[in-house]
């Protein structure tokens, strides 16, 4: 996950909106057509007249930026953004739909324990973070987590 994109400690929500927007060369006006709000509430949210946003206007300036819904949310309330640990596995000895197995889970596993190969926490096809292993496809570009396997020509 881009990194940039994280608010920062104590950053207002005016302020990370606006870094935001700059940092995508939008003005508030192709900000509020994207997010599919008046342009007007843009420039409250901006000058710090707004401070709480309803679940309509968060999803909306979310898609438009391009950031996660609970980013806006955690700088909105004034609360720093939590990272979150992706689920690391290995994609030789995993089976898809099953819990990933506990001791790949140990902070200093960089490798599987069974066959040597290197642990992942993302989508080898996007990067996004790997949260859940109930699921054998990336829920953001459809991807399948684990490869498929090679049958053996006869």
């Amino acid at each position: 996950m881009d990194t940039f994109k994280t608010p920062r400690p104590g950053e207002s929500l005016a302020d990370y909106l606006v870094r935001m927007r700059k940092f995508l060369q939008m003005t508030q006006f192709e900000l509020a057509q994207a997010a599919l709000i008046h342009s007007r509430s843009v420039g409250k949210i901006e000058r710090g007249l707004t401070t709480k946003l309803n679940q309509k206007t968060l999803r909306g300036l979310a898609v438009a930026l391009g950031l996660p819904q609970e980013f806006l949310e955690a700088v909105s309330k004034g609360q720093e953004v939590q990272r979150q640990q992706g689920v690391k596995f290995c994609h030789q000895c995993w089976s898809p739909g099953h819990a990933a197995d506990p001791m790949w889970q140990n902070v200093k596993a960089k490798f599987c324990y069974l066959c040597g190969t290197q642990l992942q926490a993302n989508c080898a096809n996007c990067g996004e973070l790997v949260v859940s292993t109930r699921h054998r496809f990336c829920p953001i570009c459809g991807h399948p987590y684990k490869s498929s396997v090679n049958k053996a020509k006869t």
